[in-house]
């Protein structure tokens, strides 16, 4: 259990509802972690917006996309 409280869709601001519509979409869940952030709709908005920047309209091809990832995961010592 979370100790900070999720907001459901069915819960939240009208603002925020929208952002989970635009960043989940019709056939997909909102994750937990947008739920986490549905408590405040202005870092919510500013995770959509970073989101979109990098899966809606990315300027790197999908091979360059994971080689960077898998860097960043040998740089960090991280599993991937």
């Amino acid at each position: 259990m979370s100790r900070i409280p999720l907001v459901e869709p069915e819960h939240a601001a009208p603002e925020v509802r929208a952002l989970y519509e635009r960043f989940a979409g019709p056939n997909l869940p909102v994750l937990n972690v947008m739920k986490l952030f549905g408590n405040h709709a202005d870092l919510l908005a500013g995770l959509t917006a970073i989101g979109s920047a990098l899966y809606h309209d990315p300027h790197l091809a999908p091979r360059h996309r994971e080689l960077a990832y898998l860097r960043a995961s040998q740089l960090n010592s991280c599993h991937y």
